[in-house]
């Protein structure tokens, strides 16, 4: 065994799936990554075993900021959330189980990117089962700076210090055991960092329920006035929903398109007089905010109130807000409608709709917008709309930190999640100081397409393992009754069959002789032969079949 660190065994990973000159190799769901571990002992070393994995961890801490004093301490969480393991045959080991210096020895890996990961990672308590699926989907790199890159130019993941979600391929040599913990010794060790992006699909909308129980914001009532002192002269309401995802291109496209969607804001004006007109519109600025939770501790639901993870001991926040585009919208129309246009407003429940609440009439309307709090029945209202182009920000020149945008993912420690910050300023008519602003937050997620070349492949003992399976399991299904020749065919079609002929079954049971019985046509059923069940069932005084053990 080696002594001193110089006499270490050399270890190298070299990827062969076409990455190997990539600065961080990138991959998603069912991507192969090949390659092989070159080990080169420098000494006479005896080993056990090499040990080749396909790891993801997650890491996280928080730090806890004393009142009494100015003191911190750190809680800190980890995760082994992913490891898939290379299978070492012991004809590539050596057979005298030490390695000779000068030598090259050489063992090959491949793995799969899967699409989940196992239930065993997540086995903590939870408030409800979709926490538990959203725990178990493979979560994106973040917050390794080694890893967030595009090309060979460092990129910017907007996570913390605090959240980090590793992948990499890692190498060790095995050596004896600790005589006191029985553990493995470690001799040698090799790991090389890979950037994973999983395909992620479109998820349904988020059920809002808007105030106190999470931070979105669908809907907006603010009364205008002419000026400070001056009296009101109506209400404008401000409304939306949870748009499309941001689907980001699938993984090392040559020609990415942008990544964009759409917005609706739909807008309503309810006059405190028939003499008061609509404002007219000003500008719209769009920002996304990007919000990453992480916990030192298993988090037992989905994340929805910032509050929750301010000042907490185990919990911690980062944000950042991303300038997406400032728009002039005063060409906006008004449209006038009479009282009969006005929507009936019933809450829905929220599995039914994203926006509780909502009017029950069809949303392709103008005249959907249900009416503010102020409105007086009898009354003209207005209502128009706008379309929000949303697209993320690519490459700005100059800037070799430019932003990275991951998909939106729920782990048991960390969580990345978007929201659209829509703010609209508007002027009143004779009001020359205030311009009034109103503002909504709506949830949005961020997709990630698949790779198109992406195939799931099996291995061979695989492939011969389901055939045996189901040639077992087709085995112990019992024929259909009557098992006969003579196929069901309209009437008048195809040869007809002697009402006194014998019918002969297609299938013959050797271990149960008399069975099928042959049978003969008769129109009088007091003479016609019973029909018997198949012997693999036992015909119990329920009416039951039941599969007989043989």
């Amino acid at each position: 065994m080696p002594s001193r660190a110089k006499d270490k065994p050399g270890l190298t990973i070299t990827l062969t799936d076409g990455q190997q000159d990539a600065f961080v190799p990138s991959y998603t769901t069912m991507d192969e990554i090949k390659g092989y571990v070159t080990l080169t002992p420098q000494v006479e070393t005896k080993i056990d075993n090499i040990y080749i994995t396909f790891e993801c961890i997650v890491k996280t801490h928080v730090e806890r900021v004393g009142t009494a004093s100015a003191t911190t301490a750190r809680s800190e969480g980890f995760t082994p959330a992913l490891r898939l393991v290379q299978p070492i045959p012991e004809t590539a080991m050596p057979g005298s189980g030490r390695v000779d210096p000068g030598k090259t020895y050489t063992f090959p890996f491949e793995f799969c990117v899967p699409e989940g990961l196992l239930p065993k990672t997540c086995e903590h308590t939870i408030d409800n089962h979709v926490v538990r699926q959203a725990h178990l989907q493979l979560p994106p790199t973040l917050g390794d700076p080694m890893a967030a890159v595009w090309g060979k130019t460092m990129m910017d993941d907007m996570a913390s210090e605090g959240s980090i979600v590793s992948y990499s391929v890692r190498v060790r040599l095995i050596s004896g055991k600790d005589e006191k913990t029985g553990k493995h010794l470690f001799i040698a060790e090799e790991n090389k960092k890979v950037r994973v992006v999983p395909a992620v699909p479109e998820h349904p909308p988020l059920a809002v329920l808007e105030g106190k129980q999470d931070d979105y914001r669908l809907r907006k009532e603010k009364p205008l006035k002419k000026g400070t002192f001056q009296k009101k002269i109506g209400t404008l309401v401000m409304e939306s929903a949870q748009p499309r995802a941001l689907q980001l291109p699938p993984l090392r496209s040559e020609n990415p398109c942008p990544v964009t969607t759409l917005a609706t804001i739909r807008l309503r004006f309810d006059p405190a007089s028939p003499e008061a007109q609509p404002p007219r519109l000003g500008s719209l600025v769009t920002k996304l905010k990007v919000a990453t939770f992480y916990a030192s501790k298993p988090m037992r639901d989905i994340p929805k109130r910032s509050t929750d993870f301010h000042y907490s001991s185990d919990n911690g926040l980062y944000v950042e807000s991303v300038p997406l585009s400032s728009r002039c919208v005063e060409s906006a129309t008004w449209v006038k409608h009479t009282p009969r246009d006005n929507p009936r407003w019933e809450p829905r429940p929220p599995r039914d709709s994203t926006l509780a609440g909502s009017p029950v009439v069809p949303a392709s309307s103008l005249a959907t917008l249900a009416p503010s709090e102020s409105y007086k029945e009898g009354d003209d209202y207005y209502t128009t709309y706008l379309v929000v182009p949303i697209t993320l920000p690519g490459k700005v020149e100059g800037n070799t930190h430019r932003k990275i945008f991951v998909p939106t993912f729920y782990t048991c420690l960390v969580a990345r999640v978007y929201a659209l910050d829509l703010n609209l300023s508007c002027h009143t008519p004779g009001a020359s100081v205030t311009v009034p602003e109103m503002h909504l937050k709506l949830p949005v997620q961020v997709s990630a397409a698949p790779n198109p070349d992406a195939r799931p492949r099996i291995s061979q003992g695989e492939a011969e393992a389901i055939a045996r399976r189901e040639s077992l399991h087709l085995g112990h299904i019992a024929p259909p009754i009557p098992a006969y020749t003579e196929e069901a065919q309209p009437a008048g079609v195809g040869p007809s069959t002697p009402e006194d002929a014998e019918l002969t079954p297609t299938r013959e049971y050797p271990d149960y002789p008399g069975y099928p019985p042959r049978i003969r046509r008769s129109n009088d059923a007091s003479e016609a032969s019973p029909v018997l069940p198949p012997p693999d069932y036992n015909i119990q005084t329920s009416g039951r079949p039941n599969v007989s053990s043989r």
